[in-house]
């Protein structure tokens, strides 16, 4: 009788999702004033482990599923989150006080690659093509917000749009995932490929 295997796929972007969840929700209440300015180390703490480290492992998980797009997604923002967060521990925790301006270039760089993955998503569903436009201008207002041009709060703002909508994408692939059912509708792709053309 052959040996039955048990090995089963996870959804590893409902997993790199929830960690986005809680770091964008976390530094957008924070951004907000929700959090108080003297509990800003561990705030970029949690961004830095779910944002950042969670986001990283979920998407090497992916990349070794095969999943190229699922897998570049998830480490690109979780290095951003990582490296960001870690760059304002430096400054929160010692004499370093790094400039704002500092993060600029870096920010403006994921817009334009959050602005790829708005047409790229477009071709799983609408749920996740619609969270790219959220983040894509979420990175804008926040080079913007870096360059003094405007304030914390619209980042916030986006930032919490972000965290809700990264939840429920991912609890929707969770309990799609489980059930077998879309319990939570993602909606349909927005964009399909075309079969390639027969070669005589």
């Amino acid at each position: 009788m052959p040996e039955v295997s048990h090995a089963r796929r996870i959804d590893v972007l409902a997993i790199g999702l929830f960690g986005l969840a809680v770091g964008a929700l976390t530094l957008g209440v924070a951004q907000l004033g929700g959090i108080p300015e003297q509990d800003r180390v561990g705030t970029l703490v949690i961004a830095l482990i779910f944002g950042g480290i969670v986001q990283i492992l979920a998407g090497i998980t992916d990349i070794r599923y095969h999943e190229q797009l699922g897998g570049t997604a998830l480490t690109m923002y979780g290095f951003f989150w990582t490296t960001v967060c870690m760059a304002k521990l430096v400054s929160a925790s010692t004499t370093f006080h790094l400039s704002m301006v500092l993060y600029a270039p870096i920010n403006l760089v994921y817009f334009f690659f959050s602005a790829i993955m708005v047409y790229l998503t477009a071709y799983r569903n609408t749920t996740l093509c619609a969270l790219h436009v959220v983040i894509t201008i979420t990175f804008f207002t926040t080079f913007l917000a870096h360059l003094d041009l405007l304030s914390e709060i619209l980042p916030g703002i986006f930032h919490i749009l972000v965290g809700l909508m990264a939840f429920y994408h991912a609890a929707a692939s969770l309990t799609t995932a489980f059930t077998g059912h879309p319990l939570l509708p993602l909606g349909p792709a927005l964009l399909h490929h075309r079969p390639a053309p027969l070669h005589r």
